[in-house]
């Protein structure tokens, strides 16, 4: 799937031509992945936009960015109302949305006063959430929480799962399982995991390794409102051929149900609590 961005962007409170936005090529943003980023799903309802959870995916980017000492002057208010003109300015369509936070400027070094840029882009997005995913245990492990920290989405972190994904596909499957320096599972490259038994649902407990995602909240109280019990544990790579199925969740791709985790195979997409699921968060998105 290649998401191409559209050629109008939100950047620094004005509507651009996309390429108008871009850093310098000496900028270290480019250079050291300096940056901060997230992901938003705005859905296109036949005559209006839903955009699940916009405060929170912008509160994210906001803690991101002070972490890293890119604070921007944008209040959350002032983004919101760029994402809601971009959407005005593009023709209707389910539309995947990435604020960006980066330093601009031609400068190598290293420097917290050098000015920040805040962008938006939009790429239109098909919602193909049906279509089941293969995955394999990657031989990358998952970054560290301790060495990058994983609850920011920062920029350079994912070069930990570019290289996952990347060998995923060169080996026949869609994505990859990554697991910690224990060995224990984590998630996908950039997706929770979720792995299905008879009646209950069990998730990797987060760890500073595993990403607390969005669409992983959503979840959890879409199954406390449907009384299914989650266990969140530690979870070996061993113990994936005693579940019935399991799913991937994040902003993007929404819920995926999984064929394989090699060499196990599942028949995910017809599970009982993963349709039970899909159906809630269908519901959600279409508000």
């Amino acid at each position: 799937m290649r998401l191409e961005a559209t050629p109008i962007v939100w950047h620094n409170g004005t509507l651009v031509q996309r390429e108008e936005a871009a850093p310098s090529i000496a900028s270290h943003s480019l250079h050291l992945g300096v940056g901060v980023f997230d992901g938003i799903m705005a859905y296109w309802n036949g005559d209006h936009y839903y955009i699940h959870r916009l405060e929170a995916h912008l509160e994210r980017l906001r803690h991101s960015s002070v972490q890293m000492g890119l604070s921007f002057a944008w209040t959350n208010a002032a983004l919101e109302s760029g994402v809601w003109s971009l959407l005005e300015a593009l023709p209707a369509d389910n539309y995947y949305i990435r604020p960006i936070v980066y330093r601009s400027g031609p400068y190598l070094n290293f420097n917290d006063t050098m000015p920040v840029d805040v962008a938006i882009l939009g790429a239109a997005i098909a919602r193909d959430v049906d279509q089941p995913l293969t995955c394999h245990i990657s031989e990358f492990e998952r970054v560290s929480g301790r060495a990058i920290p994983v609850t920011w989405k920062l920029c350079g972190t994912y070069v930990n799962s570019y290289l996952a994904r990347r060998a995923a596909i060169a080996s026949g499957f869609s994505d990859a399982i990554m697991l910690d320096e224990k060995g224990r599972i984590t998630e996908a490259t950039a997706a929770n995991l979720f792995l299905l038994q008879k009646d209950s649902v069990v998730t990797p407990a987060l760890t500073p390794n595993i990403f607390p995602g969005i669409t992983r909240t959503t979840l959890l109280e879409i199954a406390q409102s449907l009384r299914i019990e989650v266990i969140e544990r530690d979870i070996w790579p061993e113990e994936l051929k005693h579940f019935d199925g399991a799913f991937l969740a994040a902003t993007m791709i929404e819920l995926k149900p999984l064929a394989a985790i090699h060499p196990y195979q599942y028949s995910s997409a017809s599970h009982p609590l993963f349709c039970s699921f899909l159906e809630e968060f269908r519901a959600i998105s279409h508000q």
